[in-house]
């Protein structure tokens, strides 16, 4: 029996509103015949376009994601977290570290840490020589600002053995990151050109960004932390994450943080990690990998990287948590126990103790030695030239025990302890025959002689102490409970104290504007002893601003140090070339009978200032005593019609009228 034409157009209005069995019953036929009728009318998909059809279903997200990720990138959507940006626009010829990197490992910090601001040229010049330091806090030269940073120690020192070519040392370090965020810059460092890389870290591993016990951390497992900074590269993953913000935030669930707490107080999430406990271990394994994998894909590019072994306070900072296990002593009573072998003059017992109660201090803002230890196995297996750091700060200590002749608190070097640093590495590569097979050894100085020589100041110092005094008023140096008054209760007792305590406390007032305010201040005083040194200070503070190069000539000058302001002269010219540098260094060419010397830069000046007195009375002489008497007698007869009187031109007139008879 078939259906009829209206039975069937019956079934096709009301089959999906009515049951089967009902219209079978109204139109007095087998339920049987609909559905045979209801499954031949119904479109039939091959096997193939059901596979077209699958295909499509499980590709329209992937679809979705690919057009919003265009759409957020069109948009610009976020923050630029490229690790290189273009320098200022006073600079176009260079790139430098993004001072906002940091944010891509912290999502709840108010305020994230900004690597240093080292230059370096867009084009690396075929004499260059290109060196990344990476690392946390120490490579970043904390407490000091930049002209204490122990890479650009490194730098000029390279640079003097090497005047032929170009150095450039690109610190990317930053306080509270770990090996992770080292990993991270690692693909783009390469893509730099970089000539060696330079690695000083491991303290920050557990609390820093990404670790396994930081407030920071987005798990303990390292794939996900993987996973997680290849997603962060997608716009669509940065949305995402910034919704789960806002709505953590809207919630009410957001991190309330103590405004006076410090970077290193907020990042610890537990501070109980016990010596060999799991957490420890799963720390140190991170690290362990991390390292080897940032040097195979070094290896890759055929780029050499020099690591250091870690050094910390181990003689004055007592244990911050001390836990007495079954298996381990309470680390603050092994750290009497150092004392007391250390009064007794027992100093290799004392060494041994007082490292032990640094690995057992549960609070593990110190690296232990099991990380100095990696750090010499990978430099072993994988033929990684290794700085030997600790034996260079025992060898610098007293009996050995390195404390505060040489570190500021727990970990942090002070200003002699940075020059140390610098030297570790600088030997490290004479040894390794890095940079070049030749080293000239006439053209290496000591240590000492930059230190003496360097660009710092007591505000310098007195700024990283008050740092220090900051950090040291909150905790665990005090009681978790107790808010950080270290910089209300602070009183300067002179005018360089005050000016360190505004760099702090002021908003946008910085170091460098404090040096120029102080070198001002002695300028006015006529202390140009004490002025060069802050613009010496500011040289070495911003290398590629021409002002401290020009100024602190100046005030050499206004001291009869001609010899001193020379080379300062001629290096402000590899920045900019002024009238001030070539009309002094002509001048300065000229009491030292160097004529022909003296008349390049005198008649560069002459072009940009053709109505400086001084400058035509200057070259006037140099025509002279060049005998060029025709170009000498037009200057000087210039000079006269600007300048009748015009000191000591009669007699230089005299002698001219002399020479060309």
């Amino acid at each position: 029996m078939s259906l009829s034409a209206r039975q069937k157009k019956y079934i096709d209005q009301h089959h999906s509103s009515i049951p089967i069995e009902k219209i079978a019953k109204t139109l007095q036929i087998d339920p049987q015949l609909i559905t045979h009728y209801l499954q031949s009318s119904s479109p039939h998909l091959s096997p193939r376009k059901k596979q077209v059809f699958f295909i499509i279903i499980l590709s329209l997200p992937l679809f979705i994601f690919i057009l919003l990720e265009l759409v957020l990138q069109l948009a610009k959507y976020g923050d630029n977290l490229d690790l290189f940006i273009d320098a200022p626009k006073d600079f176009p010829q260079y790139q430098m570290a993004n001072p906002k990197v940091a944010s891509r490992f912290f999502n709840r910090a108010a305020a994230v840490p900004s690597p240093p601001m080292d230059l370096f040229l867009k084009n690396k010049p075929q004499n260059g020589y290109r060196i990344f330091i990476l690392g946390g806090s120490t490579a970043a030269g904390y407490p000091f600002s930049a002209n204490l940073l122990f890479s650009r120690i490194l730098q000029r020192r390279l640079s003097d053995v090497f005047p032929e070519r170009k150095i450039e040392v690109i610190n990317l370090a930053m306080s509270a990151i770990n090996s992770y965020a080292l990993l991270d810059f690692m693909d783009e460092v390469l893509e730099k050109q970089a000539d060696l890389i330079l690695i000083y870290a491991g303290h920050n591993e557990y609390y820093g960004a990404l670790g396994v016990a930081s407030a920071e951390s987005i798990g303990k497992y390292r794939p996900v932390v993987l996973l997680y900074l290849k997603l962060r590269h997608f716009k669509t993953f940065q949305l995402l994450r910034d919704g789960v913000r806002q709505i953590a935030s809207f919630l009410g669930r957001g991190a309330e943080q103590d405004p006076t707490a410090t970077l290193m107080e907020r990042l610890v999430a537990e501070q109980n990690i016990v010596y060999k406990s799991e957490l420890y271990e799963r720390g140190k394994n991170h690290f362990k990998k991390n390292l080897q994998c940032l040097i195979e894909k070094a290896r890759q590019k055929q780029v050499p990287v020099v690591m250091s072994e870690l050094v910390s306070n181990v003689r004055d900072q007592e244990p911050f948590v001390s836990i007495s296990t079954g298996q381990w002593p309470a680390a603050r009573d092994i750290f009497q126990m150092a004392k007391e072998f250390e009064s007794q003059g027992d100093y290799i017992q004392a060494q041994k103790n007082y490292y032990l109660a640094k690995d057992l201090d549960a609070l593990r803002f110190r690296a232990s030695e099991e990380f100095n230890d990696i750090i010499n196995e990978l430099g072993h297996t994988l033929q990684v030239p290794v700085v030997p750091m600790k034996s260079v700060f025992e060898n610098a200590s007293p009996h050995g025990l390195i404390g505060s002749g040489l570190m500021l608190e727990h970990l942090h070097p002070n200003i002699k302890g940075y020059f140390l640093l610098a030297d570790a590495f600088f030997k490290t590569l004479q040894n390794e025959r890095l940079i070049a097979q030749e080293w000239d050894d006439q053209r290496v100085k000591n240590s000492e002689y930059y230190r003496s020589h360097w660009g710092y100041t007591e505000l310098d110092s007195l700024y990283a102490n008050l740092r220090i005094h900051i950090l040291k008023g909150g905790w665990p140096f005090q009681p978790k409970t107790a808010p950080n008054k270290a910089l209300s209760d602070y009183r300067p007792i002179n005018r360089v104290d005050s000016l360190a305590a505004q760099v702090w406390s002021r908003h946008n007032y910085t170091l460098e504007r404090a040096h120029v305010e102080l070198a001002e201040y002695y300028e006015r005083r006529k202390d140009y002893r004490r002025a060069f040194k802050e613009y010496q200070a500011l040289i070495y503070l911003t290398p590629l601003n021409v002002s401290p190069y020009l100024r602190g000539a100046d005030v050499l000058i206004k001291m009869q140090d001609l010899n001193g302001a020379l080379p300062i002269l001629q290096e402000s010219l590899t920045l900019e070339e002024t009238t001030f540098a070539h009309k002094w260094i002509g001048q300065i060419y000229l009491t030292q009978n160097k004529v022909k010397e003296a008349l390049f830069h005198l008649e560069k000046a002459y072009h940009s200032s053709p109505n400086d007195l001084q400058l035509l009375y200057n070259l006037s002489g140099a025509y002279a005593l060049d005998k060029q008497f025709k170009k000498s007698k037009a200057l000087l007869e210039r000079l006269l019609t600007l300048s009748p009187n015009f000191p000591e031109a009669d007699l230089l007139q005299a002698q001219l009228e002399k020479a060309m008879k």
